[in-house]
């Protein structure tokens, strides 16, 4: 039995201990450290935890080894202890397991967060975690966009003189390449510097913008734009949540003369937005200056069908338009737009889906008696965004259609056969041995720590038996693994032996251990056939009269118990 003593000595060595347990992480089910059930009060989770401590105490040891050892085991079981014991971590492990105690941004999460509440918030922070990190090796930002022709094509496939050759002409009528980088100056500034080159038509054009956005104490912000180019502007816009529902921005831009001596055509926008039920929100826009116009919106989304509706009224461009997006969840998005302007209306459709971890790619085909039939392909790797506009046809030639329609669907189909597939398998293949060689390692990091700790309790299994004496509870016999017939042969690969780690756990003739989770979690055990089906025999004596009992590996383990006995 420890003395008053061992008990200062935790008290007084929290501290020294807490610095340490990290390193000591072993992914061990924590319940089972402790022996507790999930559902175990503070009460109970106190009593296992003072008892263990006790139980595992270095001062209990005299050689230097067994005393690191045993303070391995008692790092471990506070560690248990003091996140169990804890209302809010104990909340987070129960739902998304030790991880979760490592993201950032717990502090928002209580103990009355329901599991799924907190395995959301889990994954938005793992989400924008990976966001950071691939932002980070994808920074600066950019785009690449380049504008094609291939009208010459199609008119010569329609032409009705059959003499002439055919040898179209495709012309890249405009090539655009944008640059960025944000510079995080505070928690609350943000400066951006963007670099944009554009050759159009035999001509090249350039523009150099920087700007600096603030975040203020109320979560509004304001962000100032000096662009210098082609043609200079300075530009000024403010964004405020009014209430829960409302919000509201106003922006204002001057376009400066040149050598900046005076401002000419200023233009400025208000918009707001208003959140009517969980899944529709309204907007109003009004905008001034040459190209001023006036409009409002709805937008429904449910998180499988979102829906658009859009009318502006301009000197310059009036129309009326509805888009829809329907979502089918890990396979792709199908869009479709439906724009009716004074010259006619304009149709498009197109499908988006994601064709690896980091790269999004998308095709829309764009319908219009004023502009024809174009087709646009965009693809998106992190911050990278790549724009090919293609010119298909001026005129509306069903042919011209039919292959912006179908053409990106077949290439598609051949570039997933033939490049994405393989390219997962590949990546899934790598991440499987990853898994395997990270199993390996940690079945051989467990072997060890189970002989480890069976060395260590080895040396207090003689006190356990002498204060239970002959009429006691002691274990004779104790195997753990994939039993089956093979109950007792101490040759087996896939059986190893618990003897002296249950012994040690007896108490006043009892032993329980309430824990539901795998026995390999336990103290001194360890998976010895890892996906197989696990059992554990035990052979005891009580009051001078065998018991055996065959458990389940997740069962309960009580004894002692009359149905036990050997008849």
């Amino acid at each position: 039995m420890a003395s008053g003593d061992d008990e200062n000595y935790d008290d007084n060595s929290s501290g020294f201990f807490a610095d340490d347990l990290d390193q000591h992480d072993t992914e061990r089910d924590l319940y089972a450290i402790l022996h507790i059930n999930k559902d175990a009060d503070a009460l109970t989770i106190q009593q296992a935890y003072r008892r263990l401590t006790l139980l595992y105490h270095p001062d209990k040891h005299t050689e230097p080894r067994n005393k690191q050892l045993a303070m391995d085991l008692f790092i471990r079981v506070k560690k248990a202890y003091d996140i169990l014991n804890d209302p809010q971590k104990r909340a987070i492990y129960d739902v998304v397991g030790t991880k979760g105690l490592k993201a950032e941004g717990w502090e928002v999460v209580s103990r009355t967060k329901t599991a799924r509440e907190i395995l959301d918030e889990y994954e938005r922070l793992a989400r924008e975690r990976e966001e950071r990190r691939f932002n980070q090796m994808t920074n600066p930002s950019g785009s690449v966009q380049m504008s094609v022709n291939l009208t010459d094509i199609f008119d010569q496939m329609n032409s009705d003189d059959e003499n002439s050759d055919f040898s179209p002409v495709v012309e890249m009528t405009e090539f655009t390449v944008a640059q960025g980088i944000d510079i995080p100056l505070t928690s609350q500034d943000t400066a951006t510097v963007t670099a944009v080159a554009t050759t159009r038509n035999g001509r090249g054009t350039g523009s150099l913008t920087t700007s600096l956005r603030r975040v203020l104490a109320d979560l509004s912000w304001f962000r100032i734009d000096l662009s210098f180019g082609e043609q200079n502007l300075a530009a000024f816009r403010y964004f405020r949540r009014l209430t829960q529902k409302l919000q509201a921005s106003a922006a204002a831009t001057f376009s400066l003369a040149e050598g900046g001596s005076a401002i000419i055509a200023p233009s400025f926008l208000f918009s707001v937005t208003y959140q009517l039920t969980h899944h529709l929100s309204s907007s109003l826009q009004w905008t001034t200056g040459a190209n001023s116009c006036m409009k409002g919106g709805l937008h429904y989304d449910n998180q499988t069908l979102a829906v658009s509706s859009a009318i502006q009224l301009g000197f310059v461009n009036t129309y009326g338009a509805i888009d829809g997006v329907y979502r089918f969840p890990n396979i792709c998005n199908l869009r479709c737009s439906l724009k009716l302007f004074v010259f006619g209306p304009w149709l498009e459709y197109g499908i988006d889906r994601q064709l690896t971890k980091y790269t999004h790619g998308s095709a829309t085909v764009a319908v219009s008696s004023r502009m024809g039939i174009s087709l646009r392909l965009k693809f998106t790797r992190g911050s990278q965004a790549f724009t090919f506009p293609l010119q298909i046809s001026q005129d509306i030639v069903p042919s011209a259609i039919f292959y912006a329609t179908v053409a990106p669907v077949l290439a598609y189909l051949v570039f997933d056969r033939l490049i994405i597939r393989p390219f997962a398998r590949s990546e899934q293949e790598k991440e499987q041995k990853k898994r395997e060689d990270e199993a390996r390692e940690k079945q051989a990091e467990r072997r060890r720590q189970a002989i480890n700790a069976q060395e260590v309790l080895r040396s207090l299994v003689d006190q356990i038996k002498d204060r239970e004496g002959l009429e006691g509870l002691i274990i004779l016999e104790a195997r753990y693994g994939q039993l089956g017939l093979t109950i007792t042969n101490e040759n087996s690969i896939k059986i190893i032996d618990v003897t002296t780690p249950l012994q040690v756990l007896v108490k006043d003739s009892t032993l329980k251990i309430a824990t539901t989770v795998s026995k390999s979690n336990l103290t001194g055990f360890y998976d010895p056939c890892i996906g197989e089906e696990k059992s554990l025999f035990i052979k005891y004596s009580l009051r001078s009269q065998i018991h055996t009992i065959l458990y389940k590996d997740t069962d309960p383990v009580i004894l002692p118990d009359r149905d036990h006995l050997v008849r």
